[in-house]
């Protein structure tokens, strides 16, 4: 399969013969995502402290206030757990869907790195 890219010269094409395998993209995008591994750690886990804190808040418990919290900050929101206090509410809709955007963002800024860094690779050979 060829694809053509423009090269910014009026209407001349370069060829790409190769485009980065799967395999290739998953192994630069997990080690992409180990370099960032600090900063995911610490939303992965303020979204958890804040599970925590929803669920002693709300008495859902511990689990089920992880489970709101996720569900929350990726902006799923299934429904069959909802937030009753003004805290709970503002937590679930105020600061977890800000650091849900911010995990999403990160993610898929290291999967066009990775992309990026494959097809310098491709280029390359």
């Amino acid at each position: 399969m060829t694809f053509r890219r423009s090269t910014g010269k009026g209407d001349e094409n370069e060829n790409i013969k190769s485009i980065i395998s799967f395999r290739d993209f998953f192994r630069i995008f997990l080690k992409v995502i180990y370099a960032m591994r600090n900063i995911l750690t610490a939303l992965f886990s303020f979204i958890i402290l804040i599970g925590i804190l929803i669920g002693y808040i709300e008495h859902i418990g511990m689990w089920n206030g992880i489970y709101l919290a996720f569900t929350s900050a990726l902006t799923v929101g299934y429904g069959d757990i909802t937030p009753k206090t003004a805290l709970g509410k503002f937590l679930c809709v105020g600061i977890l869907p800000i650091i849900g955007m911010l995990l999403t963002g990160i993610m898929v800024a290291g999967a066009i790195k990775a992309i990026e860094i494959g097809n310098e690779k491709m280029s390359r050979k």
